[in-house]
Order: structure tokens, then sequence, then C-alpha cells
């Protein structure tokens, strides 16, 4: 099978692996050279989501791992357009909810309340009108590396202390992308999200201790509660 993988971030490098390990052609796109890529056996393709889709080689599935922008919903449409007959895998995100919806699974409906996941939605709607197009929504994205609680340690007056921890660890999200590629499942939405939900202030001060980082302060307003849950049994990586 030849996979192409429109951004090879960190997750787009854990789903190559996955791929050349089992045998699979790999195609990916940087938006700068990266001469590591030939040496791991992946087709090296300098391309950004603002340069169209007619340069873009023919494959028996598509990942689409570039981050969003402002014409996010327009470029997918034109990924459709591009490749009719192939699987479409777009690696979406929970934002796609609303901050108050409450326990969320597959088959809830989203309802956007800002203008990123209204942006999300609309990119969604595109893949979802391809008859073989699958949404894969993850949760934040974290691993040994980069953590969130990084960016919070130490500041004050963080926002929803109640509200619940929806992660992923970003070689879970690969494998969960890689097992929906290679098992030919034909789920139209998959929820990628460690089935863990703590409260934000819990976790994040847990992971202060353990990382020796400045405590992170929260203010003390009611919370936003939004809970996503997954229909996929897997042993999951560690909060």
């Amino acid at each position: 099978m030849f996979v192409l993988i429109l951004g090879l971030g960190r997750t787009g490098r854990h789903l190559s692996a996955l791929l050349k390990n089992q045998g699979h052609q790999v195609a990916g796109t940087t938006t700068r050279a990266d001469p590591e890529l030939a040496k791991k056996g992946v087709i090296p393709i300098i391309w950004s989501s603002g340069h169209g889709t007619q340069a873009l080689p023919d494959a028996d599935c598509i990942v689409c791992a570039f981050p969003p922008n402002d014409f996010y919903p327009v470029q997918l449409a034109a990924l459709v357009m591009r490749y009719p007959n192939k699987r479409i895998i777009q690696i979406s995100s929970t934002g796609v909810f609303g901050a108050n919806q409450g326990k969320i699974d597959e088959s809830t409906h989203p309802i956007a309340n800002c203008p990123r996941s209204q942006l999300l939605l609309e990119a969604e709607m595109e893949i979802l009108k391809h008859p073989t197009g699958q949404i894969v929504r993850a949760g934040g994205l974290y691993d040994e590396e980069n953590h969130p609680i990084s960016f919070l340690a130490g500041k004050k007056e963080i926002k929803n202390p109640l509200g619940k921890i929806n992660l992923i660890h970003r070689q879970d999200l690969a494998e969960i992308i890689f097992d929906l590629i290679v098992s030919n499942q034909e789920h139209k939405i998959t929820h990628a999200v460690n089935p863990e939900h703590p409260t934000r202030e819990e976790y994040y001060l847990t992971k202060a201790k353990e990382f020796d980082l400045a405590t992170p302060e929260f203010e003390k307003l009611t919370s936003e509660s939004k809970e996503v849950k997954t229909r996929l049994q897997r042993q999951w990586r560690k909060l």
C-alpha cells in the first residue's frame, strides 16, 4: 500500500515508521528539505497546504495531518476533488465540540462555540462528503518531549480548574491511525482520546510535581464540562 502523509510532524513521523515497519510505501510532505526522511525510507515531498493539490502524487490512502488555517475547509474540499476514489483520513480535533457539551462520544453532534470550532467542523464536513473519507478526532497531544504542563508551569489564574482532561499520547494517536489504515475499518468517525479524565487542576498539579516545575495556580470559578469518550479498546500509554 502507498500512503501519503500530508504534514510530517511528530505524529506523522511516528505513523510513517509504523507503516514502513510493515512494508508499506510512504511519502510525506514537509515545508523544507529534510534529508533524514529519505534515510528512513520515506519519500520526501516539499509542500504546504497553500500549494494546491495537483502536484501531489497518487496514493492508496491520504492522511491529512497538516495544521488548520483560515482556508482549511477549502483545502480539504480540494483534496476530496483530487482523490475522489481514494481513502482520505483527516486528523481532526475534539475542539469541534463546545466547551460545555458534557459527555461526548462518536455519535454526539458537535456544537461549535467559537470560530476555530466552526472552522474544524466545516473541514470535517468536507471529508465526510467523501465516500471513503474518515475523521480521527484527537485530544490534546503530548509526549515525553512536549507536555502541556511546560506551558502552564508557574502561571496564575488558569481557567477551568474542574474541567476534564482530554489528552492522547502522540504514539497512541499514530497507532490508532495505523490500525485504521491497515485494517480497512469503515468507521467514519473515531475519537482518539485517553479514557482517563482527571480534572485539569488535579492533573497539572501532579505533573508539575512530577517534572519538578513551578506549581500552576488555578482560578476558583465555575468550570466548563467536556469529557470525550472513545469506542476504542486498547492499551493506552500513561497520561
